[in-house]
């Protein structure tokens, strides 16, 4: 269940780029969160585009930047649940990004080109995420998704971990992160 969103300058992409973007970033972080790309999954993922009008209010530096360097800025903001992906699969995302936005723009995505393309990953704690009034673990959000079974074998072990954690330091019954 990721969310992808993707905050630019307003006219850096034409509406077949966007289709073309969300098509392959969707790909992207449902490989990062879940291991896999399926229609379930797919069905359960977002990807927005939030359009900022660079005239008024996309400043760099505190100055305005109503030129966007060639390709624009972007700011992809993804929202996965924490433990869904070790931190190779956040690596790989990152560049996977990259990647797409360079092919689909046309533009040359080495650093520092592309320094003002900002990927941000987001982990919601268990107990965070809810769905249709019903608070969601990871365990049940991979499960809704199909998720790849390989990942269970890296979350449920992180989640044990953590919850051994919150014993030893006495963490309050009900603290973030401690599940639903």
């Amino acid at each position: 269940m990721p969310l992808l969103r993707v905050t630019h300058q307003r006219g850096a992409f034409t509406d077949a780029q966007k289709a073309q973007l969300a098509e392959e970033l969707t790909h992207a972080i449902l490989v990062a969160e879940i291991g896999n790309d399926n229609p379930t999954a797919r069905s359960l993922a977002y990807v927005i585009f939030q359009d900022i009008d660079p005239q008024s209010s996309w400043f760099v530096g505190g100055k305005l930047q109503e030129a966007a360097p060639q390709g624009g800025y972007f700011i992809f903001d993804v929202v996965y649940p924490f433990g869904a992906a070790d931190q190779a699969a956040k690596t790989q995302l990152h560049q996977d990004i990259n990647d797409i936005v360079a092919r689909v723009l046309h533009v040359d995505g080495t650093f520092p080109n592309r320094a003002g393309d900002w990927v941000l990953i987001h982990e919601i704690t268990e107990g965070n995420w809810g769905v249709s009034g019903q608070t969601m673990s990871i365990k049940d959000i991979h499960s809704a998704t199909q998720g790849s079974p390989e990942r269970i074998d890296y979350f449920v072990p992180l989640l044990a971990a953590q919850q051994r954690m919150f014993e030893a330091h006495n963490y309050p019954v009900g603290a973030p992160g401690s599940g639903k």
